[in-house]
């Protein structure tokens, strides 16, 4: 069987890593990303070379390779690939199926490359935007671009001329500041809960540093409140305006609320509510606000005494005001307009929001209790099972509609109406074009679902759950409803200006549509490539007929990653009143009907919610206790079974000699073990390769001091398994595969994440290449399996490798490092990317289990013998912070080594006293001492030796151990006097 050039070393990881990780930093992003938020998108860059790599054979030229994919170019997606002629017989006629296509760059670079594309997809939401992305781009082209522009400026049109805009709206007014207001139980004053009472915080230059030294800053502005009577009054204090100043030198401390500029000291209040330690006072009289006893209406102070017939009734007073004006009743709470902000200049003017502006909140809920009823507005329930998805449940706010105010309320569902209008129109107007009417209804279908998707990203940003943010660079400093993987209560919420020609108005959501549609056009119109896009079930695949395919590429759902059917829900409300008609008073389907309505006989049934469809919620691929309803156990087999009959489906799907490339971000070892269960056990695939790929910023990987283990996995399979083999055979032969493998990973500059992942791909290869394995027990599990042999196989290949690679032979000492904490400290220095800033090395916990079961040390003993430290919920490495006396004699008394009666536990104790005296001992000395300690403690120094080794050897410029470690060798003579092997090999 031809081997493809994605199993092969030479796969260009690196570059493709790199391409990716600018694609997501700032500047980078493909445009149609900003049409509507979406939880996970892969960078097009790894999709690009992976379909790439998953065709092309093993022997392709790596050069040609990265310049015909443009992964040279600054930023690899802008271009799209040259297929040179030698190339097209390898993507001529070929097909590429994603059965998890999400938001689509998969089956998008798969267009690009000229194959004939399958994207399936459970979710109607994805579906439609599916559709968005992949097919009316290449079907319709450039035309679209001019009709979705010309239609949405109608819209905005339509919108600014409507007599309740202009009644309820500012038209100067950018974005309203609002929040909840309640009545407080002592005095019986309303007043308003402030999150945050920072407006503008921003500093002229980012140094990523904690803001206690003095910055310069472009603006400072901060909100106080005033007691007047039985009204708070909201003042503003515009430090630039105040000062007349464009920029300030100031010490902030956000945390203390001070700003201090010189002898002068301006404070900032703190919030007067925390609602995750239920904590809220009163602005009038100061009081704490308690409990109230939701059965008698009696409010309580304190709550330890009480009886328990009465503390089960007992809630927070806030949360029960909050809940009963979900329920219309406003006697304990209501929204109010703080601030209202101006553009000016390009500059943003803050002014206090007036009675006058908090009466249109009131004329909004009239108006709205005028139309009630009305189909447009969505009173569909929100998921109640899972309170993290939608946190604003446990506040009352459990139906879609009360996410928003009633202003924003009405403006969505005028916004509704037009969308729906436009559509009708559009049709209407291809007729009379002499189009036919299945064509125009399809174009109008199209044209109206381009028109829906920035109303999405509008909502998004337009919710009382969205949070203003004063830190913000640019004038936009709105946060996103959806920005924390779920909706949480906020309160400083804001109010966006629908018809205001900015980002986030709907005019400005329009032209980020426009944008990505204009790119999609770009990258997929003139291909010859084929799509195809089915709202179907990944484990059954039932709409495919018998079709085939020679790759497939996808990304799995990883556990309990994202609830997307509960999230996604937030848009599907919306999007199916949209692309809907009304008939008497009820949806009735119209575009896109498959994914809002389902076929029950001759007649359609509305689908209400995406979580609610059983077909949908319970065929998602997915670790979701709330919705199962189920133990963790219990809900681990659920999702593993579903994984497992995707991989069976896929398995019948693909050729007999085609590929399966399969993302995997996820590095807990239960999910390994569930990625090989699905994909070896019940797919029946071997594994061929795997090696990671940073999807994240590069900047944000390393500015986190993290290992770059917690990243997306590349595994890549194939067909055709061996019958039954024996456990304690294969090791010995994945040892010696594998080192051989971490060698050649090294040799090509592979380090980190690429080491680990590349060398664990040759011993899974031998293991996975067998229906069964077994050893004297019996047949292994995969759990046993990975355990006891893949992981350690592994770490050992590993350590063998960098011991051949650091030139150890030619120094007077030579072996292996075999003991579990000595090996644990060796791949966590090797493996692991310690950040400039970080004092010692992040290893996140997933990586910590890993690396302990694969050096076979107990992460108890890890601990114990500080070999690790848990700090603030991190697991730090212990390390010498840097190259001086000092900082190694602060880590030996961390960890209890003393310098003049040292007691050693492990070749890591003897390690770091080594390194102490190394640096703090004439020469002769330390010899004296090295050989005193050889004599105390042999195998701890001769194994310390072959460790001061390889990290002299391996690690980058920069890390103290490195400067250490050498010293120990020159000092102790037992340095090479030539070049080191690693410098003669690697050249």
């Amino acid at each position: 069987m031809e081997k493809r050039f994605i199993e092969s070393t030479n796969f260009p990881v690196v570059d493709v890593s790199l391409a990716s990780a600018k694609e997501k930093g700032g500047g980078g992003r493909p445009p149609y990303w900003e049409m509507v938020f979406w939880w996970t998108r892969k960078p097009l860059a790894s999709a690009r070379a992976v379909i790439a790599g998953a065709l092309l054979p093993e022997n392709i030229d790596v050069k040609d390779f990265k310049i015909n994919l443009k992964l040279t170019s600054n930023i690899c997606h802008k271009h799209n690939p040259t297929i040179p002629s030698e190339w097209r017989k390898y993507f001529e006629d070929k097909k590429l199926l994603d059965p998890f296509a999400g938001f689509g760059s998969i089956p998008l670079e798969g267009l690009r490359l000229g194959l004939d594309v399958t994207a399936v997809e459970l979710l109607p939401v994805a579906y439609v935007f599916l559709k968005a992305v992949l097919e009316y781009p290449k079907k319709y082209g450039k035309k679209l671009v001019y009709d979705v522009e010309k239609w949405g400026k109608w819209i905005i049109e339509q919108l600014k001329n409507d007599p309740d805009i202009k009644e309820l709206y500012d038209p100067d007014v950018a974005v309203y500041i609002g929040t909840w207001e309640i009545k407080c139980p002592h005095c019986h004053k309303w007043t308003p809960l402030i999150g945050n009472w920072w407006l503008a915080r921003v500093k002229k230059n980012r140094k990523g540093k904690k803001e206690k030294t003095e910055e310069i800053y472009s603006r400072l502005v901060w909100m106080t409140p005033e007691s007047q009577g039985d009204k708070i009054l909201i003042n503003i204090i515009d430090l630039n305006e105040k000062l007349g100043l464009k920029e300030i030198r100031a010490k902030v401390d956000p945390d203390k609320g001070k700003v201090i500029l010189g002898n002068r000291v301006f404070n900032v209040l703190r919030p007067n509510i925390n609602a995750r330690n239920n904590s809220a006072f009163c602005l009038h009289c100061r009081n704490p606000i308690k409990y109230i006893d939701t059965k008698t209406g009696r409010y309580y102070t304190e709550t330890e005494k009480l009886p328990r017939y009465i503390k089960k009734n007992i809630e927070w007073y806030v949360k029960y005001a909050i809940k009963q004006y979900s329920m219309g009743n406003n006697e304990y709470a209501r929204q109010r307009l703080l601030v209202k902000i101006k553009i000016l200049n390009k500059n943003l003017k803050f002014e206090s929001a007036n009675e006058e502006d908090n009466d249109k909140l009131l004329k909004a809920s009239e108006k709205i209790e005028q139309i009630w009823g009305d189909p447009d507005i969505p009173t569909e329930l929100i998921e109640p099972y899972c309170s993290s998805t939608y946190h604003t449940i446990v506040w009352g706010l459990d139906k879609f509609y009360k996410l928003f105010n009633p202003r924003q309320l009405l403006t969505l569902v005028k916004l509704v109406k037009l969308i729906r209008k436009a559509g009708k129109k559009i049709e209407e107007e291809k007729l009379k074009e002499d189009w036919n009417e299945k064509e125009a209804f399809r174009y109008a279908e199209a044209v109206t679902t381009y028109l829906t998707i920035p109303l999405m990203k509008f909502i998004d940003y337009n919710t009382l759950v969205n949070l203003w943010n004063p830190g913000s660079w640019s004038w936009n400093k709105v946060a996103h409803s959806l920005s924390m993987r779920g909706m949480a209560m906020q309160w400083n919420w804001c109010e966006i200006l629908p018809i205001i020609d900015l980002p986030l108005a709907y005019s400005g959501t329009l032209k980020n549509t426009i944008k990505g549609l204009s790119y999609l056009i770009n990258a997929a119109h003139d291909s010859l490539s084929k799509i195809r896009i089915t709202l179907d079930d990944a484990t059954m695949l039932s709409k495919l007929d018998f079709k085939k395919f020679n790759i497939i590429i996808t990304d799995p759902p990883y556990y309990d990653d994202v609830p997307y059917t509960e999230l996604s829900d937030f848009y599907f409300v919306w999007l199916k009143r949209c692309l809907s008609d009304i008939v008497e008073g009820c949806l009735v389907p119209r575009f896109i009907p498959e994914a809002f309505f389902k076929k029950i006989g001759a007649k359609w049934a509305e689908i209400k919610t995406q979580w609610s469809e059983s077909d949908i919620v319970m065929r998602e691929v997915s670790l979701n206790l709330g919705r199962l309803g189920v133990s963790l156990e219990e809900g681990k087999k659920y999702f593993l079974d579903l994984l497992s009959h995707s991989f069976m489906v896929m398995s019948e799907r693909l050729v007999d000699n085609g590929v399966l490339v399969s993302y995997y971000a996820h590095t807990d070892p239960d999910a390994w073990e569930a990625l090989l269960e699905a994909g070896w056990r019940a797919g029946k695939f071997k594994v061929t390769n795997a090696f990671p790929l940073i999807t994240e910023s590069a900047q944000r990987v390393t500015a986190r001091g993290k290992v770059v283990l917690d990243t997306s996995i590349i595994v890549v399979w194939r067909k055709g398994l061996n019958d039954i083999g024996d456990a304690d055979e294969i090791y010995r032969e994945a040892l010696q595969v594998a080192s051989g493998r971490a060698l050649e990973l090294v040799r090509i500059g592979r380090l980190g994440a690429d080491l680990f992942i590349g060398t664990m791909s040759s011993v899974l290869s031998l293991y996975t290449g067998f229906r069964e394995v077994t050893s004297k027990r019996g047949k292994l599990s995969v759990g046993e399996l990975v355990k006891e042999y893949v992981y350690p196989a592994t770490a050992i290949a590993i350590a063998r490798a960098l011991s051949r690679l650091a030139g150890i032979k030619g120094f007077k000492v030579s072996g292996e490092v075999k003991s579990p904490s000595g090996l644990f400290y060796l791949l966590c220095k090797a493996l692991f990317v310690r950040s400039p800033r970080a004092k010692r090395r992040v290893i996140d916990r997933s990586s910590f289990i890993m690396l302990a079961i694969g050096a076979k040390a107990y992460r108890k003993d890890l601990r114990k013998l500080k070999i690790v430290v848990k700090k603030d919920s991190k697991i730090h490495l212990m390390e010498p912070k840097g190259s001086d006396k000092y900082s190694v004699e602060d880590l030996l008394k961390n960890r209890s080594i003393s310098i003049t009666e040292p007691v050693l536990n492990n070749s890591v104790d003897a390690l770091h006293l080594l390194e102490y005296y190394a640096i703090s001992l004439p020469k002769e000395t330390f010899k004296e001492r090295l050989e005193w300690l050889r004599g105390e403690y042999p195998i701890f120094v001769e194994e310390a030796l072959i460790i001061a080794g390889i990290l002299a050897e391996i690690l980058p410029k920069g890390d103290p151990e490195k400067d250490l470690c050498t010293q120990i060798l020159e000092r102790g003579g037992l340095m090479r006097e030539d070049q080191s092997l690693l410098t003669r090999f690697m050249s």
